[in-house]
């Protein structure tokens, strides 16, 4: 065991070596592979542009591109990881991963140009600490409402001024082109919590009771953790899966979220920005637990004039609820899917124009600006 990790280590540190000896055209670098989907258009559109020029850096073994014209390295956490940020010489260098410069992840003078593109649709201002986005150079933003947060935190702290790219949510595109919108089994209820730093366990565990009222009223339930779940909330993960061990309910950890998001007939959340995506792409009733707000950001007070993204679209098109309106929840989902349809669907499309850039073409943008992106 010894053995094959100094092996192991050996060829990582070789290969961060060999890819530091010369500069880069285009780097991305994943956490795992839940990140993938999130990247996968750029990179696939980038291939074809410049193949061989890009390297896929993930700290996930099983994180890797093999059908597209792209190079791939593990380099795993701690030491290597830092080691590589350190060394690697790349003109541009895209990451969804907030907090650069804050954390091991280090911003060195060897990178042209640090990109950051959203995994999400919600602010900036709450789901993320305040200075999650700082150190880039360029921000490939999702909606005017983006725009505008970064802006405005660049004013309060008189930074230096990013480069905002007004390109759209890729994950639409993403979506739009692998799922199928009018799949006929869809009688699930989709239970999907966010992860929260001010929950025990980093979740909120009254989802425990809603599964528990839930399946008493015979529904098929699909519960899907977050993916920091898996990291900081196993000890209820394995309680959930072990008590609610029955033919209705289901413990969805795939990697993918398409499929669970299509045969749910509703979605049950606190503060997870896959409501967004459900409500208005798959264009489905979004109920909401009202709790604790998911608030990350330390310097939320700044802020107070603008509204997060994420409550205007809970604001217009969510159904809220509360611990002691759990016990009543048959009511709620019927409720929130009938006055969804009469009501709230047909609003979508013109909220989507109203908010997102480039709503489902974002890549196309991308292509046509290509210069403009890449240094």
């Amino acid at each position: 065991m010894i053995i094959s990790n100094i092996i192991e280590n050996f060829k990582i540190f070789k290969n961060i070596v060999k890819f530091s000896s010369k500069r880069i055209k285009i780097i991305f670098y994943s956490e795992n592979k839940n990140y993938l989907k999130y990247s996968y258009l750029l990179i696939e559109s980038f291939s074809k542009i410049y193949p061989n020029q890009i390297l896929y850096v993930s700290s996930d073994r099983d994180d890797y591109i093999h059908s597209l014209k792209v190079k791939n390295l593990y380099v795993g956490y701690g030491f290597f990881l830092q080691y590589f940020f350190l060394k690697i010489k790349a003109n541009n260098f895209f990451l969804t991963t907030t907090d650069l410069g804050n954390s091991i992840l280090k911003k060195t003078k060897n990178i042209n140009r640090y990109i950051y593109y959203f995994h999400s649709a919600v602010s900036t201002l709450r789901a993320y600490t305040s200075k999650a986005f700082d150190n880039y150079d360029m921000i490939l933003c999702n909606g005017d409402y983006q725009v505008n947060e970064i802006k405005k935190r660049e004013n309060l702290n008189n930074f230096k001024k990013k480069k905002l790219i007004k390109c759209g949510y890729l994950y639409f595109d993403y979506l739009k082109k692998n799922s199928n919108f009018n799949k006929k089994k869809n009688d699930e209820i989709l239970i999907a919590p966010s992860w929260n730093y001010k929950e025990k366990n980093f979740i909120n565990e009254d989802f425990e009771k809603i599964i528990e009222k839930l399946l008493y009223y015979n529904y098929k339930v699909r519960f899907r953790p977050h993916p920091e779940h898996f990291k900081r909330s196993l000890v209820f993960l394995n309680r959930i899966k072990d008590k609610f061990n029955s033919e209705n309910f289901y413990y969805d950890d795939n990697i993918e979220n398409i499929n669970s998001m299509e045969r749910a007939k509703c979605l049950i959340t606190d503060n997870s920005g896959i409501a967004i995506e459900f409500t208005l792409v798959l264009k489905k009733p979004t109920l909401y637990y009202e709790s604790k707000n998911k608030i990350h950001n330390d310097e939320i007070k700044d802020y107070e004039s603008l509204q997060s993204f994420e409550d205007t679209v809970k604001d217009y098109f969510g159904f809220k609820f509360k611990y002691d309106e759990i016990q009543t929840i048959n009511k709620l989902i019927k409720y929130s899917i009938t006055r969804f349809k009469k009501e709230k669907i047909k609003k979508i499309d013109k909220f989507t124009k109203d908010n997102f850039f480039n709503m489902f073409n974002a890549i196309n943008f991308v292509k046509k600006n290509i210069r403009e992106i890449l240094y």
